[in-house]
């Protein structure tokens, strides 16, 4: 109750000078939101949360990204919410695709829960008006395109992404049954191959006895998840526990915040269960170089002097973990650290989460361009980041002349950089 009367403090003055004929309708209208706003029915969407989003104050547009990107009020949390309960109750035409096609224009950046009072996020509203959408049959035609790709690879690309590990010299350990770590690389970091390696190598050098399994590994099922196919969510969640219980690993780090989420959060949600610890890779290298298990010795180049951060929104927000990346950069000698506006929890969205990109990919790369300018803004060329989307993401955002000038890393190769 105390933080959400934090929320709501900046209220206070707005609602004490009130007349009081108007301060008796707004907190009636508040009491009586149930009564008003809940229609009888059998719905799949969150109804409750829906009603309550569209009859909040909507300090959460400050935060939304995509909002920020488009310019149209048509994008903020609310607007989508109050849409959503107006699709699932039937005051409005499911059959308008503009409509429809709003309940996909989210990055999956959850900056909206930061000021919700209610906790929750509009991402998660929003999946629950998809499967009221998907159960009438009018999934977007972007959206059956990366239903097709997973049923057909297992992967989000339409080539199973993991065989081409030989092409791109990346070493596959298949697992003996007890490994120490299971190394879950995912979909996007197959397109990073440099980044897959370098966390290999720090694995390799702390010693640890791990796998990777590339030939059995497959898609963790975050866009099912998102899009809302859960039948075959749950199938690759099966797959995926099948393997890990497989690598009698004690830990499974990743690569990918989404995985985590994935593996962990959404898992549980549908009653998928997974028991071994699963985390970010930056929190277990993080671990190990506390430990001693790793040595940061190694001072980095002059040109990478200053380093400008990215928290990934998952990792932050959804994980909670802001730490580890410090831990580790404070660690590398020479580095001077350039924290921007939007940082920690309240970071701002790469773009390429969620549904976004596939429904709209020019407000996508111009959410990926805000983030770009944000992050220079700290006078820095160099970012680093600790999430391949991100990476893949923020690089939509540079400008073509400038692509030589800026540089995204991922933390991995800084790393390995500095290891003695």
């Amino acid at each position: 109750m105390a933080e959400i009367l934090k929320k709501y403090k900046w209220m206070g003055p707005i609602i004490a000078k009130m007349d009081r004929e108007i301060k008796m309708i707004f907190m009636k209208n508040f009491r009586y939101r149930n009564k008003d706003f809940f229609p009888k029915g059998e719905y799949k969407a969150d109804i409750k949360n829906l009603a309550n989003c569209m009859n909040c104050p909507n300090m959460c547009r400050f935060e939304c990204g995509t909002l920020q990107a488009a310019q149209k009020e048509t994008m903020s949390p609310a607007y989508k919410a109050r849409i959503g309960y107006y699709l699932t109750t039937g005051k409005i035409d499911y059959n308008d695709p503009d409509f429809i096609n709003l309940m996909y224009m989210c990055s999956n950046e959850e900056s909206c829960k930061v000021w919700c009072p209610f906790e929750f996020s509009v991402v998660s509203l929003l999946e629950t008006v998809r499967d009221d959408i998907n159960d009438k049959g009018l999934m977007p035609d972007y959206c059956k395109k990366q239903i097709d790709k997973l049923k057909k690879t297992n992967t989000i690309e339409d080539h199973n992404i993991y065989v081409t590990y030989k092409d791109k010299s990346i070493e596959n350990v298949e697992t003996d049954g007890k490994d120490e770590v299971f190394y879950y690389i995912g979909c996007e970091s197959m397109k990073l191959p440099e980044v897959v390696k370098a966390n290999i190598e720090i694995l390799k050098k702390a010693g640890i006895k791990y796998s990777t399994n590339l030939d059995t590994k497959v898609c963790c099922g975050a866009p099912a998840f998102s899009i809302r196919d859960l039948v075959l969510a749950k199938e690759l969640a099966g797959k995926n526990i099948e393997l890990i219980k497989s690598t009698g690993a004690k830990v499974v780090v990743s690569d990918c915040p989404g995985c985590i989420e994935t593996l962990t959060n959404r898992y549980a949600n549908v009653g998928v269960k997974n028991s071994i610890k699963t985390i970010h890779i930056v929190e277990y290298i993080s671990q190990l170089i506390d430990e001693g298990k790793i040595k940061l010795e190694n001072p980095v180049s002059e040109e990478l002097k200053q380093i400008a951060i990215h928290d990934p929104c998952l990792l932050a927000r959804n994980l909670g973990d802001t730490s580890s990346i410090r831990n580790i950069l404070s660690k590398i000698p020479g580095i001077e650290l350039q924290e921007p506006i939007y940082n920690k929890e309240n970071t701002h969205c790469c773009g390429w989460s969620g549904t976004l990109h596939w429904a709209d990919e020019k407000v996508a790369k111009k959410e990926a361009s805000n983030r770009i300018n944000e992050l220079r803004e700290t006078g820095t060329d160099n970012i680093v980041t600790a999430c391949p989307l991100c990476e893949l993401g923020l690089s939509h955002g540079i400008e073509e002349s400038e692509k030589e000038k800026i540089k995204v890393l991922d933390i991995a190769k800084l790393i390995l950089s500095a290891i003695k």
